[in-house]
C-alpha cells in the first residue's frame, strides 16, 4: 500500500472479531443447552456489567474497549441465532452420540476423558470436543470397549473406548 494512504500519526484500533462459521442452507450448528445457557449469560454480561465499566476507562482505551465489546457481542448474537439446542438422550446404552461424555485409554496407557458438543462451544483445554473434530467423528456411534483410531496432529494413534455415559 502506497503511504499517501496510511497514517503514522494514528494507530489502526479496528477489531477483527472471529466471524461465525456459515452453515448450508437448511443446516443447523447444534448445541448443548449448557452451551446456550453460557452464551446467553455471556450476552447478558456483554450488554450490562461489561458496558458499564466502559465508563471508567480513559477516552482512547474506552474506544478500542467499547469496539471490542460490540465485536464478541455481535459474535454472540450471531451464534445464538444460528445454532440450535439439542438435549443429549438420557439413556446411558454405551453408545457415543452427541452430548456424550468419553473416557478414552490411548495406546500409550495415557486416559482422557471429552465431551462431545457443538462446534460453537468446543474448547478442547476443558475436554469439549467439536462433533465435527476428527476425534469426535470416530467415535460417534462407538460402543463401550471399542477400539478406535484416531488422526491426531502426531499421526494416527489407537484408544479405548472405556466408558460412555450420556450427557
Amino acid at each position: 500500500m502506497s503511504k499517501a494512504f496510511t497514517s503514522e500519526e494514528t494507530e489502526d484500533t479496528s477489531v477483527t472479531a472471529r466471524p461465525v462459521a456459515r452453515v448450508a442452507r437448511g443446516q443447523e450448528r447444534p448445541i448443548t443447552p449448557e452451551g446456550y445457557k453460557a452464551l446467553q449469560s455471556e450476552r447478558a454480561h456483554l450488554e450490562g456489567s461489561a458496558r458499564e465499566r466502559l465508563e471508567h476507562l480513559a477516552e482512547p482505551e474506552r474506544e478500542v474497549a467499547k469496539r471490542q465489546l460490540e465485536a464478541r457481542l455481535g459474535q454472540v448474537v450471531a451464534t445464538l441465532d444460528s445454532v440450535r439446542v439439542v438435549h443429549p438422550e438420557a439413556k446411558s446404552d454405551g453408545v457415543v452420540r452427541f452430548g456424550s461424555r468419553v473416557l478414552l485409554r490411548w495406546a500409550s496407557g495415557k486416559t482422557q476423558s471429552l465431551r462431545l458438543v457443538g462446534p460453537d462451544e468446543a474448547d478442547f483445554r476443558k475436554g469439549l470436543v467439536s462433533v465435527d473434530s476428527p476425534i469426535a467423528q470416530a467415535l460417534l456411534g462407538q460402543v463401550e470397549g471399542a477400539s478406535v483410531e484416531v488422526e491426531r496432529p502426531a499421526g494416527t494413534e489407537e484408544a479405548t473406548l472405556e466408558q460412555v455415559a450420556s450427557g
